[in-house]
């Protein structure tokens, strides 16, 4: 009998075994999963979002108010006029009816048009007084659209002639007293500029300079340039040195200069920010500034931008033109007896010619006389090459605060710039505006690099937001960052809220040299 060989055992493979189930995530669970909710619950995040919150609730308020004093207010006055008592039940059995709409309606066109932004953020005088223009505009419509008669339309004007004095009142009261307890409590915004070592540098000296004009000085904490490694836990050298800056307890917000470098370092520097809820914002070189906007154009399948010069033009630039020749004209009539007056000082100080024609770069690079009522001693111009060292402005410019040459009545003329007055002249002949870039002299011109240049693709002003911002407390590349933020933000609501507030700033000699 033969034996069977046997056969080895069989080895059968271990199973893997099954994952352990992962239990079912509550719907609280899952929000927090949410990348946008961290930043909501992160304590800065929170705390701003309730200082935001009582601001708005303030804003709204005064802005209530002001429409239910300004119909009371139009409502009064009519009586007044018509030597009836004034009937406060009457007046507002009356109001009451067209108050809720009012008020809705100028508050939505307000937060439509930014009013209730962040303080640094919010529009001035101007955008005020075109909101509460379309939200009366907009009452009427829909008051007249709803049947209602009206035998005059002395409610509209009237109540947008008081809102409006009112809004603009109250606001300015709520900025004052705001900023006074902001100052007193010695608040600022603490930044860390991170990006480009060459671009910290001219950012931070602008930062720290609105503490002299700002509503909310900038004080900066830290300056760090962007390298890889920001978002790792492993991260050594200057990435773990940025990391640790980002601090929510220490900064505010984080500013990001010029080329901050790599895509994935920008990325990882802004991922760390949001899970610290410190708010990330973009300083622009001067190449971006100056460059070209950019518009979003639709296409098929990409997104593309329409790049347009920094330029007014077309139906723009002939309203610009029409207000200009309307203001310089009446200004022209108003202000020419301190222009003879003037004149007839310079005269009687030296014997010597009351004009003086500055060679100045205008549009297009076009040399034109700008006419000045001389400041200096006959022959002053000749003398400029031996003072160049002397100089105290930085980049093209070239200002002395103690110039030697200024005559004592020319001192005067020029701390309240009336020696510029005859340039009124100059805009009616079309080689100024009364807003817009300075124009320079010649010797300033020629010591511009190519990309300044770009100021002279529109006519040079009378006064711009430079001479509102501080004049010759400002550098060269904030006058010009200025100049080109006007143009990109052009309206005659601004040209008109620049021209008001030149004559604070030139009675303050805010800035003047």
């Amino acid at each position: 009998m033969t034996t069977r060989p046997t056969a080895p055992p069989t080895t059968r493979p271990t199973p893997t075994p099954l994952p352990t189930p992962t239990p079912a995530l509550s719907r609280a669970e899952l929000v927090r999963r949410d990348v946008r909710f961290a930043p909501l619950m992160a304590r800065p995040a929170l705390v701003r979002g309730v200082r935001r919150l009582l601001s708005v609730l303030a804003l709204v308020a005064i802005d209530a108010v002001a429409v239910l004093l300004g119909l009371y207010g139009a409502l009064a006055f009519k009586l007044i006029l018509q030597n009836e008592p004034v009937d406060s039940a009457a007046i507002w059995s009356v109001e009451q009816q067209g108050l809720p709409l009012a008020a809705i309606t100028l508050v939505l066109v307000f937060a439509k048009n930014g009013l209730y932004a962040p303080r640094e953020q919010r529009g001035g005088s101007a955008r005020v007084l075109s909101s509460v223009t379309l939200a009366t505009l907009v009452v009427a419509i829909l008051i007249r659209a709803s049947g209602w008669e009206f035998k005059t339309y002395y409610i509209f004007y009237a109540s947008w002639f008081v809102v409006s004095f009112l809004v603009l009142a109250l606001r300015a009261s709520y900025e004052s007293i705001t900023a006074l307890v902001l100052d007193w409590l010695s608040f600022e915004r603490r930044a860390l500029l991170v990006g480009s070592p060459s671009q910290i540098e001219p950012v931070a000296v602008s930062l720290e300079r609105s503490k002299e004009h700002a509503r909310v000085p900038y004080r900066v904490v830290g300056r760090h340039a962007l390298v890889a490694g920001v978002g790792s836990e492993n991260a050594v050298g200057g990435a773990q040195e940025l990391r640790q800056a980002l601090d929510p307890q220490a900064v505010d917000e984080v500013i990001l200069t010029g080329p901050a470098g790599p895509d994935a370092s920008v990325l990882e520097l802004l991922e760390v920010c949001r899970l610290r809820g410190l708010p990330v914002r973009l300083a622009p070189t001067a190449a971006e500034l100056l460059s070209h906007s950019l518009h979003a154009v639709p296409a098929l399948g990409l997104p593309l931008f329409e790049l347009r010069p920094p330029v007014l033009s077309g139906v723009a630039f002939y309203a610009k033109r029409v207000f200009d020749i309307v203001v310089a004209s009446l200004l022209l009539i108003l202000l020419s007896p301190v222009i003879a007056a003037s004149a007839l000082a310079v005269k009687l100080y030296d014997r010597g010619p009351v004009i003086f024609r500055s060679r100045r770069v205008g549009v297009d690079e076009t040399v034109f006389d700008c006419l000045k009522l001389r400041t200096m001693r006959v022959g002053a111009a000749a003398e400029q090459a031996v003072l160049e060292e002397s100089n105290e402005a930085d980049g093209a410019l070239f200002k002395i605060r103690r110039d030697p040459r200024v005559t004592p009545v020319g001192r005067f003329l020029r701390r309240f710039s009336i020696d510029e007055l005859p340039q009124l002249v100059n805009v009616l002949r079309g080689e100024m505006s009364m807003v817009g870039p300075r124009p320079l002299p010649e010797r300033d011109y020629a010591r511009l690099d190519d990309l300044h240049k770009k100021r002279y693709l529109v006519l040079p002003g009378m006064t711009g937001l430079w001479q509102v911002a501080g004049r010759a407390r400002l550098s060269f590349d904030e006058l010009v960052r200025l100049d080109f933020y006007y143009i990109e933000s052009w309206s005659i609501w601004l040209d008109l809220t620049v021209l008001i507030k030149t004559v604070p700033a030139v009675l303050g000699r805010r800035g003047a040299w």
